[in-house]
């Protein structure tokens, strides 16, 4: 009867052995990955907390339709901003048609500007800044302005062959010495800074005062008291591609400008249905981004953020492959790694949500409700990843 029973239980273990051997399916939910990679921003963070910084901690988010409406992004700047303190609105174009208004934030444009980088309309020298788009102009009296609580303004502009000539004013006052012309020999990126006596309402204006190509890339309102801080780069349509498309010397000028504690790489929904996408080149080309980030600021973190799930079209798995190339990439080339496919359940998540109201007919994206419960997700996981490495 002994004998019975230990041969029985001899099975049993038997038996339980593979399923315990079998390695952790990559798509399941697993919190932050690769969390040492932020070591740099939770150092940032930790001196937000204590209130020892005099500039905010900065927070680059890059992305799709997913991040373009600022909808997502705006839970987490808020959700950051609640925890570490109010470091302004950040980076901004003004009159971008993709992203809905930000809270405490005017921004607008005169109805000579055309925006440059999107439907159809391209820049020729491909400098467009990290938002990837820009205002432009050839004619004289063109407004663009930016309204909110700071006191730190940034405008990023252009300099190029035929270039026209612009003032800055801040709340009707001139804010530099003279206007600054846009002529250059070379066509390059640039930016003036300028920091204000008082934190309160301001309106920055810049004005186009002569004939000749201006390109405004964006502007940056801050306050330099510490907190946190969260530009949102996103485009309708975009692949993690698109980067590399952009002049490579001023986006890394710009990036270094920015100064960055944390960069957020989040791409993938439109790559997976695209024809002849193969895991080993998406893989290569996220390293390539990743590794061009590193140079150009070495002391940010870098963290992918996987997509979600999709059901508009028949997959077939590409999902799961294009999210595990992703967190292959990041772990590869010292980068975290957070996947919002796993977050939402995996594959076939998206009908769930769809049923619950979480996320839109389309079967592609979030509803608002849906997009709030990805931001808490994400969210926790990073909050309690900086809490681990304290």
């Amino acid at each position: 009867m002994k004998k019975n029973i230990s041969l029985s239980l001899l099975v049993l273990v038997l038996c339980l052995l593979p399923v315990c051997a079998q390695p952790k399916n990559k798509t399941q939910r697993s919190g932050i990955e690769n969390p040492s990679a932020l070591r740099n921003f939770f150092a940032a963070l930790n001196e937000a907390s204590a209130k020892q910084r005099l500039e905010p901690v900065r927070i680059m988010h890059f992305g799709d339709s997913h991040v373009a409406a600022d909808v997502l992004t705006r839970e987490l700047r808020e959700k950051f901003q609640a925890d570490f303190g109010d470091g302004g609105s950040g980076f901004v174009v003004p009159r971008n048609p993709m992203a809905t208004r930000r809270r405490n934030v005017i921004a607008g444009a005169t109805e000579g500007w055309i925006i440059e980088g999107i439907g159809g309309r391209s820049s020729a020298d491909a400098i467009y800044g990290p938002a990837g788009i820009n205002l432009a102009t050839s004619e004289p009296g063109e407004r663009a302005w930016l309204e909110t609580s700071c006191n730190h303004f940034e405008v990023y502009f252009a300099r190029m062959s035929g270039g026209g000539k612009i003032e800055i004013t801040v709340d009707g006052v001139d804010a530099l010495e003279g206007p600054i012309t846009l002529n250059s020999r070379v066509a390059k990126l640039d930016s003036v800074s300028i920091d204000l006596p008082d934190d309160a309402p301001h309106r920055l204006q810049v004005r186009t005062l002569s004939p000749g190509r201006t390109r405004i890339l964006g502007i940056v309102a801050e306050h330099l008291s510490g907190g946190i801080s969260y530009d949102v780069f996103g485009i309708n349509g975009a692949r993690a591609s698109r980067i590399l498309g952009w002049n490579q010397t001023a986006l890394a000028t710009a990036v270094r400008m920015r100064d960055p504690n944390l960069i957020i790489i989040a791409y993938g929904t439109n790559e997976a249905a695209d024809a002849g996408w193969t895991p080993a080149a998406y893989e290569a080309l996220l390293g390539d981004i990743i590794q061009r980030l590193h140079t150009a600021v070495p002391k940010a973190s870098i963290l992918i953020y996987a997509p979600p799930d999709r059901a508009d079209l028949p997959l077939s798995g590409r999902l799961e492959s294009l999210v595990n190339a992703e967190r292959r990439a990041a772990l590869a080339n010292n980068a975290a790694f957070w996947s919002s496919f796993a977050a939402m359940g995996g594959a076939g998540s998206m009908n769930a949500w769809v049923s619950k109201g979480l996320a839109q007919t389309d079967r592609v994206h979030l509803t608002g409700a849906g997009y709030a419960r990805m931001a808490e997700m994400f969210y926790r996981d990073v909050k309690n990843a900086w809490k681990s490495a304290r």
